[in-house]
């Protein structure tokens, strides 16, 4: 299958979803990491065309760890809407990826580029596959037949898993998946107080305990017209 994991900054699939897309990975599927901002404004420091590259960069050496090919949008951090723009830019992605499955952000999440893309993700869905609605790049793939899953929230707050993943066997990986984004380790303790492996850490062990494992990812399956099968497809 292709696996697609769509995340609005450079490090929220390796927050949010990386375990479960290395077990995708060893199960021989193809894994897509779409970021669809540059994070170019996620410091108080860095330049942004600076931290636009670097950010890159740590993005690409987390998908390398585990064979995902990088599809960068390159939108600016903090300027994500759902506009006709930016939806063209959304069906661009899936197009590329041709996904079995997506995950992305889900509607009540507290950041508004991961709701956003989230929104853009559904809007795009049907368009992906219709061949006269412009890509502007891209032809028509697929339509519909895709699973879609929101992944979890910052520290679970106002997420109700209704679906986990055990990611005991991996958590190390996608521990050092985020530990390539070293930019943001060093700009969110100092703008937010956050310590983002601390924080990985505590929501897998919490998702773990909740569903008998020690450490695990959480997800709910978009409820929606094309988006439902009767079987369970995640790893």
């Amino acid at each position: 299958m292709n696996i697609l994991a769509v995340g609005a900054h450079p490090d929220d699939i390796e927050a949010y979803c990386a375990g479960t897309l290395i077990k995708y990975a060893r199960q021989g599927h193809k894994i897509f990491h779409a970021v669809f901002t540059s994070g170019n404004m996620g410091d108080l420091h860095a330049a942004p065309d600076k931290l636009a590259a670097t950010r890159k960069a740590e993005a690409q050496a987390a998908a390398d760890l585990i064979g995902a090919k990088l599809i960068w949008g390159g939108v600016d951090d903090e300027c994500v809407f759902p506009n006709e723009t930016q939806r063209a830019l959304m069906i661009d992605i899936l197009r590329e990826a041709d996904p079995d499955i997506i995950i992305t952000h889900g509607p009540d999440d507290y950041h508004p580029d991961h709701r956003f893309v989230g929104q853009l993700v559904f809007d795009s869905y049907h368009q992906k596959g219709l061949p006269n609605i412009p890509g502007p790049m891209r032809p028509a793939c697929r339509f519909g037949l895709t699973q879609v899953f929101h992944m979890d929230y910052p520290m679970g707050i106002n997420f109700q898993p209704t679906e986990y993943v055990d990611i005991t066997d991996v958590f190390a990986i996608k521990y050092e998946m985020l530990k390539k984004h070293a930019s943001q380790l060093v700009s969110l303790k100092e703008h937010s107080n956050a310590d983002v492996l601390d924080m990985i850490e505590v929501m897998g062990r919490f998702r773990g305990m909740s569903c008998g494992c020690k450490y695990a990812e959480g997800f709910r399956r978009e409820e929606a017209f094309h988006r439902v099968k009767p079987y369970r497809v995640l790893p």
